[in-house]
């Protein structure tokens, strides 16, 4: 008997073809989807512009998915997509809309009009903002990234079932360091931290300022450090790195992606080389739904320093495969939530310990994340054992079987 697979999905995001988190996510995990026979259609709100069509696998990262190819809608007039997800939806004929994206700034009454509406989402700040649960409250069922995410729902009396982001371990993986400060143009000798994330928030959010601080501090003890951005550095509202580590009098010992490697063509394999590039991750972000150049940077073999907050904690195995900086403060925000700020001299202890530790025994570093990222966060894994269930379930629940309906 072969597997029911009726249900239509319309899943709203970032294009699949684009760079970012959830770009890479959403290629990955829908892509896996699709060769499991589910027909499903991206509606983005950014990335793509034009009119509707079909996209195709990129050749030339994963070879198994190769040549599989899917519908792609294009941005309509609302910036986050509410209007796609309805009229999308219309054309696709979709019994359900999955959205992977922040909820507080989708519109109501588009909302209100979907046949079946899951967010799968971020829970970023404690406590939950109210503008994110009134938009829960529209939801046919809810899926997070996280347990810290699922507990704080929990809490606020909606139920989720947790489903944590994973990785391409394909692409994210071990290979030849010198091999890749070469095709990065990156002098050989030096104790590489990479930092990876957007940069077009203000205040920023990926916590560029306690990072270059901790790494001042680090620098001066270890003058044969260096650390590489691969981030936007004239977006709108970003964070000035480069002046910043100037202050600081780091700047010949920062170095950039070029930005337009970092914008346009920052494919899974050249994200992947900057970390095979690098010998541990900074990721002390003030908020984070989850998380996913930490994951990635340990399937590449590197250990990564991070904040004690929200979901990062779940990510990393404590003085093992990663090291947890504490809070400095707490800042108020204009949702009514809190960000946390990371304290420079805690990031510092703990880019300290991950040193010694790679310094130590690297080989058993990178293996410990390797293991780790593998046995938690393979997106393969991930499809099999909590996508198709859940999925699946889903479809008997929206589409029942009755006595009539032929099985095939």
């Amino acid at each position: 008997m072969t597997k029911r697979r009726d249900l239509r999905i319309l899943f709203s995001s970032n294009a699949p073809h684009s760079n970012s988190g959830y770009g890479i996510e959403i290629r990955d995990l829908l892509f896996r989807l699709v060769a499991d026979g589910w027909p499903i259609a991206v509606s983005a709100f950014y990335g793509v512009q034009g009119g509707p069509a079909e996209i195709e696998y990129p050749d030339h990262l994963n070879p198994k998915l190769k040549g599989l190819k899917m519908k792609h809608y294009p941005v309509m007039s609302e910036a986050w997509g509410s209007d796609g997800m309805y009229f999308h939806g219309r054309d696709w004929k979709a019994n359900a809309t999955f959205c992977m994206q922040d909820v507080w700034v989708l519109e109501p009454s588009y909302l209100a009009k979907l046949p079946a509406f899951i967010p799968w989402f971020p829970v970023d700040k404690e406590p939950i903002p109210p503008n994110v649960l009134d938009k829960l409250r529209y939801a046919y069922k809810i899926a997070c990234f996280s347990k810290f995410g699922y507990d704080l729902l929990l809490k606020n009396g909606f139920s989720s079932t947790f489903i944590t982001e994973g990785t391409d371990v394909e692409i994210f993986k071990p290979g030849d360091r010198m091999a890749a400060r070469k095709k990065l143009g990156l002098p050989q000798e030096n104790f590489y931290f990479s930092m990876v994330g957007a940069n077009k928030e203000n205040p920023p959010r990926k916590g560029y300022q306690e990072a270059l601080e901790a790494f001042k501090l680090f620098h001066d003890k270890h003058p044969e450090a260096a650390i590489l951005f691969h981030t936007q550095q004239r977006a709108q509202g970003a964070f000035p790195i480069r002046e910043f580590a100037n202050h600081l009098g780091v700047l010949n010992r920062t170095f950039f992606v070029d930005d337009y490697l970092s914008m346009f063509n920052s494919t899974s394999d050249v994200i992947a080389t900057e970390y095979q590039a690098c010998n541990a991750q900074l990721h002390p972000s003030q908020t984070e739904g989850f998380g996913l150049g930490i994951i990635e940077a340990q399937a590449c073999g590197i250990p990564t320093v991070i904040q004690r907050c929200q979901s990062m904690p779940e990510l990393v195995i404590e003085g093992k495969t990663g090291w947890i900086a504490e809070t400095m403060h707490k800042r108020f925000t204009s949702d009514l939530s809190f960000v946390n700020v990371a304290d420079p001299k805690s990031v510092y202890d703990c880019m300290e310990g991950a040193f010694a530790a790679v310094k130590e025994d690297e080989a058993g570093v990178a293996k410990a994340c390797r293991d780790w990222v593998v046995e938690n966060f393979n997106i393969d894994t991930l499809v099999e054992t909590k996508w198709v269930p859940f999925l699946s379930q889903l479809q008997d629940e929206l589409l029942p079987l009755t006595p009539s309906t032929p099985v095939v």
